[in-house]
């Protein structure tokens, strides 16, 4: 019976671990698989960043991210910020870590949108980037646990990676339009379509408010095809097929140009080695012909060539006897370079000296040599003589690998603009390099940045930029201006004013298209001027200036009273926001109509020489109502109400847009 109570004892606390465990299992089941504690947390939302870039531009994106953690991000001990997780040695991101400022508080669930700037590599090929919220404490970072990640093409600047395919790049009027190739839409334009096997191409571009226009492109190995398309006219679409110089024999031979030099070097010196033989090249040998006139024998200082003895007795080597080792230093054929007396020497070094810069330098160097006398041989530094001929425009030597100065185009207390040539491919640029250290204000780097990917004819072409801490310049489109007077006037401002009204109209046109196209893009000017206007040739006018800086307003007209320039070109919301409001498209129209009024008139509008001219009375606030050019010559009577609504100081009368100033414009010239 004993026994038998034992093992219902045993039986029983069995049965009661077996429950326990139960109930304990069924807890944990019953528990959360995970608790998020996690107080920051940041998810991606938004983004502006295109899927195909091009080598060679700059890329000016957003990215969104949603605070989606149990506090707020705002300034304090951390940080926060966006950071870029990618290798810089990719894709080029600025900045790295974008921090919120001092007063920004997002608060959960709220989004904030970071500005970047997105520089490609130039090799092509698909790049992830990878960015997340982080925080900043002294020097460390905390990341978020959330990251966003995003793979982007890198096409090459024409868009062809390859001599065996070609490209197609699309513009339009209006940009945005839709490109379609049979039937499948690649984007909008501006729009570089890479890679395309030769053929023929059924291309189709579209906008809401046009008619679409069809049209057939042909697109060839090695060869960019290029298309203008505008749909507000019924104009043909303009196409052109230009081959890619990189798979041409001229691109070839500029690709492989230092291994061309090193093999014709090699060719030369291996020559010059043989030369010394006589036996291998007798002195009648044709090789002769070609090398010799190349062939630089030395003269030493104690008066001997330098030369070797041939085979043959009493004869001297080839090099001893060509034309550049003895002819040029009048040194007859027959004399005995052992012969030569010391004063001789010193004589002919002398006679040296005169004639090629550097010379005497060597000499100077040798002059405690046996026999010399020293005094004798000081001589005046040569070398600084010929120092401003060698550079005579004062072009920056870490520029003079990359370009060929041709003469100064312009200069101001700022910068200096040289005319130069590209080594690399030949064409003429205007180098506008800066006359201060750390010129490159981020404001600046970024107005660089978007003006870079202004594509248009009425547009300066800015090629390239670039900001460093001892040297900033701007490398932009070259514009030989018109003659004049035996002169070239290269902008509006150097035009004597006022001009012929024909001409007038046709260069305000000008500008204002090119306006009309930034404004599209979101861009604007803000400092518009006479001198910010240049000229081709063909009197066609270009804006230029799109990069100036913070500290900068950009007014540098040499031909007007200083003084009355920013009263003149500032629009009132420039001068005064409190009073007039912010600037913004209207304020490049207002400044548009000075530049239209002074080409007409010849005098700037609210100036007292405007209301001298016209007999009214001026006050020294400036004056109180705008001179109308009617009042200065009668004849421009029918532009009295165009300029009046471009240069009212109430921004709700003037023109919204440019479109409706053209139209005025066409309307008043109609003939």
């Amino acid at each position: 019976m004993s026994i038998s109570y034992s093992w219902q004892r045993i039986l029983a606390c069995v049965v009661l671990f077996v429950v326990l465990g139960i109930l304990m299992l069924s807890l944990v089941d019953a528990a959360p698989a995970s608790i998020d504690v996690s107080y920051y947390k940041g998810e991606h939302s938004n983004d502006t960043i295109p899927d195909m870039i091009e080598a060679g531009k700059t890329y000016p994106v957003t990215i969104t991210f949603r605070n989606t953690g149990m506090v707020s991000w705002d300034w304090g001990v951390e940080k926060f910020g966006l950071l870029y997780q990618g290798l810089q040695s990719s894709i080029l991101v600025d900045p790295v870590f974008s921090r919120l400022g001092k007063d920004t508080e997002i608060k959960p669930g709220d989004d904030i949108t970071f500005p970047l700037i997105l520089t490609p590599p130039e090799k092509p090929g698909d790049y992830t980037i990878s960015f997340s919220m982080a925080t900043l404490k002294g020097d460390s970072y905390n990341t978020f646990p959330e990251t966003f990640s995003k793979t982007v093409k890198v096409i090459s600047e024409d868009g062809i990676s390859s001599g065996s395919v070609g490209s197609i790049i699309v513009s339009s009027i209006p940009t945005g339009s839709q490109v379609l190739i049979g039937g499948d839409v690649r984007g909008n334009t501006p729009l570089t379509i890479p890679d395309l096997r030769p053929a023929m191409y059924d291309l189709s571009v579209a906008s809401p408010d046009y008619q679409t226009k069809a049209v057939q492109v042909t697109v060839e190995a090695g060869s960019v095809s290029r298309l203008r398309v505008d749909l507000t006219s019924s104009n043909k679409t303009d196409i052109s097929i230009e081959k890619d110089e990189r798979y041409t024999l001229l691109g070839f031979l500029k690709e492989n140009l230092p291994l061309l030099i090193l093999t014709i070097a090699i060719l030369f010196f291996g020559l010059q080695m043989l030369m010394m033989d006589t036996k291998r090249f007798p002195e009648n040998h044709p090789v002769r012909l070609f090398v010799r006139p190349i062939t630089i024998v030395p003269v030493s200082f104690d008066g001997k060539v330098s030369s070797r003895k041939s085979s043959k007795k009493g004869s001297t080597s080839g090099s001893e006897n060509s034309g550049t080792g003895a002819d040029e230093h009048g040194f007859r054929k027959g004399d005995s370079s052992a012969t030569r007396t010391t004063g001789q020497t010193q004589s002919r070094s002398k006679e040296l000296k005169d004639k090629k810069p550097g010379y005497g330098d060597e000499q100077k160097s040798k002059k405690n040599l046996k026999g010399e006398n020293a005094d004798e041989l000081k001589v005046p530094d040569v070398d600084q003589q010929y120092q401003d001929i060698s550079n005579p425009f004062g072009f920056p030597d870490g520029l003079k690998d990359r370009y060929e100065p041709l003469g100064v185009a312009g200069d101001d207390s700022y910068a200096r603009v040289f005319k130069v040539r590209k080594k690399d491919n030949g064409s003429i640029r205007a180098l506008k390099v800066s006359h201060m250290k750390n010129a490159g204000s981020e404001i600046l780097q970024k107005e660089a940045s978007v003006w870079g990917n202004i594509r248009h004819p009425n547009v300066v072409r800015l090629y390239k930029a670039e900001f460093d801490d001892d040297l900033s310049f701007l490398d932009l489109e070259f514009l030989d201006g018109i003659k004049y007077r035996g002169g070239s006037l290269t902008s509006l401002s150097a035009l004597p004013k006022p001009i012929r009204e024909k001409y007038a109209v046709s260069l305000i046109r000008d500008v204002a298209n090119g306006l009309k196209y930034t404004h599209s893009l979101g861009i604007r000017h803000y400092h518009l001027q006479t001198g910010d206007v240049l000229l081709t040739h063909k009197m066609q006018a270009k804006i230029s200036g799109y990069a100036r800086g913070k500290n900068e307003l950009g007014f540098s007209v040499p031909e007007s009273d200083t003084r009355e320039a920013p009263a003149a070109y500032l629009a009132p919301e420039q001068r005064d926001e409190a009073i007039f409001g912010n600037p913004g498209r209207k304020t490049d129209i207002y400044q548009l109509g000075v530049i239209f009024y002074e080409l007409l008139t010849g005098f700037l509008p609210y100036s007292r020489s405007a209301a001298d001219k016209a007999s009214v009375e001026w006050h020294e606030s400036g004056g109180n109502r705008l001179i109308l050019p009617s009042e200065l010559k009668s004849e421009l009577s029918k532009y009295d109400m165009i300029l009046s609504r471009m240069l009212a100081t109430d921004k709700k009368k003037r023109y919204a847009l440019v479109d409706e100033f053209l139209a005025d414009l066409d309307i008043a010239t109609a003939p």
